[in-house]
């Protein structure tokens, strides 16, 4: 268990084309909202940003880059290995979440990979990752926004564990916007959430 718990708060997630390393200064997110939680990444080594010393916190999240963000935090001892089925850069990412059942075979791949991740995608890929790979219980209650009628019964099951554990959350209007894009801040905040949940051990930022 101590080597995961290290292994999780050591492991290097990289969003395709950053480079990460220790004691990096961000220039771009002072006075962020979700400063915070970016801050607390780096400090953890969890993060970092681009070469030029930003992080552009409002940079949009691509689908692949998400897989294997989820991948590599929710199974950092795991040995992702290309089988080639995908092209793409993330396709070890891509083939283990499909072999876990995380995605259905296709849903991410050479055609697609790249474009912007929706919240309706994440909560989904989320919640299986933390009900799949993390064994967390399902947790599953009624859900009062206003606009998630064309959500599948998956989607909503998964939005309903997702804002139960706290992992997301909606907007002061009641909406959930489904079909919105995440940026690189709302996603550092998201997997703060997430690793902090996997054990109580770890505390990230104090």
């Amino acid at each position: 268990m101590k080597k995961i718990l290290v292994s999780i708060l050591i492991f290097t997630i990289v969003f395709s084309g950053c480079i990460y390393a220790a004691n990096v200064r961000l220039s771009d997110i002072s006075g962020h909202w979700a400063e915070t939680y970016i801050k607390a990444l780096v400090e953890a080594g969890v993060v970092n940003g681009y070469e030029d010393g930003t992080y552009k916190p409002e940079g949009a999240v691509k689908k692949g880059e998400f897989i294997k963000l989820m991948m590599t935090s929710s199974l950092p001892d795991e040995k992702f290995l290309n089988v080639n089925r995908y092209d793409h850069w993330a396709s070890p990412y891509i083939e283990c979440a499909e072999d876990y059942g995380v995605i259905s075979s296709g849903l991410i791949n050479d055609l697609n990979a790249n474009d912007p991740i929706t919240r309706a995608e994440v909560v989904e890929i989320l919640g299986k990752c933390d009900i799949t790979l993390k064994g967390s219980l399902q947790d599953v209650s009624i859900l009062q926004y206003s606009d998630i009628d064309s959500l599948s019964n998956t989607e909503y099951i998964m939005l309903s564990h997702c804002t139960s554990y706290g992992y997301i959350q909606g907007y002061e209007d009641g909406t959930f916007r489904p079909d919105r894009t995440l940026t690189r801040a709302e996603i550092a905040t998201i997997l703060y959430r997430y690793i902090n949940h996997i054990s109580n051990e770890i505390s990230i930022g104090g």
